[in-house]
């Protein structure tokens, strides 16, 4: 059997010292690793200015052409495929950098795994931020201003998670609470879906009932909370059974399940074959 190869997981840390890294993509053109599968430990926001290039992400390829943007999170599996007349910009983003509420947008629109078409208008207003912010974080010494790098840094999250929010109507007061409940459980669920099995425990997390919190998540979602869950679970095991050569005994136990018959059947049940059937269909 051939040695184990874990997924391999890129550090922001390792590639710089500040907690953020921009790089327009037609300027560095050695970005052979991003054409390997992997994970990063941050977010990526990604504006294409033009030009036309593919991504698999977690098993879902996507095709990015003209003007647009799309956002990658800590975690999600995903490598570059092709890109053709492309100029495009990756800003890579410590978590400590996304407010509580950008985050639930940005999970809400990874989820969905689909580009954002940016009108002219508006990507120019990306092009001229995103190249401002470039210029200041090359400036060195006595000419580097903190300050103004970290405001022009904020611009640059804020008009992506505005362009992520669209122009949806403003919901009413009696929507908020329960749409805010389950972006909030989507978010919890993409951090602790290793150790949060049951809906009870996100409930508890939460504080509220695990009858209410699956009430609002089935009304908003079509699916309740047992679903969600499964799927992430599941997700993660696909990934592992594919990019690694990890067993299912092991898979099962990193996953938190030690009755690995179980997550045999689980796996079975959500995925519609077995685990190892899966890696075999998928490998070939």
């Amino acid at each position: 059997m051939k040695e184990k190869s874990p997924i391999p997981v890129y550090h922001l840390h390792e590639r710089t010292e500040r907690n953020f890294q921009l790089l327009v993509l037609d300027r560095y053109p050695d970005i052979s690793h991003w054409n390997q599968a992997h994970r990063d430990d941050n977010y990526l926001l990604m504006f294409q200015q033009s030009g036309e290039s593919t991504v698999i992400v977690d098993f879902q390829e996507i095709t990015i052409s003209d003007c647009a943007i799309h956002c990658i999170l800590p975690g999600q599996v995903h490598y570059g495929v092709s890109t053709l007349h492309t100029t495009a910009w990756v800003l890579a983003l410590d978590p400590t950098c996304i407010k509580d509420d950008f985050r639930t947008v940005l999970a809400d629109f990874a989820m969905m795994n689909k580009p954002v078409p940016l009108p002219a208008s508006k990507g120019e207003l990306f092009r001229q931020s995103f190249s401002l912010l470039h210029r200041l974080n090359e400036q060195t010494g006595e000419d580097r201003e903190e300050d103004t790098l970290m405001s022009m840094l904020e611009v640059c999250i804020c008009l992506f998670v505005a362009a992520c929010r669209g122009n949806k109507r403003q919901m009413s007061s009696s929507a908020l609470r329960p749409q805010l409940i389950t972006r909030q459980f989507r978010t919890l669920l993409l951090l602790s879906f290793r150790e949060m099995k049951s809906p009870s425990e996100y409930a508890a997390a939460l504080h509220i009932s695990a009858s209410y919190l699956n009430e609002v998540v089935k009304d908003s979602t079509g699916y309740p909370v047992s679903y969600w869950i499964h799927q992430e679970i599941i997700l993660e095991a696909k990934r592992m059974l594919f990019y690694t050569n990890s067993t299912v005994k092991e898979i099962s136990h990193l996953l938190g399940y030690t009755d690995t018959p179980y997550f045999i059947r689980l796996f079975s049940k959500i995925a519609g074959i077995p685990p190892l059937q899966f890696r075999s269909n998928s490998r070939k």
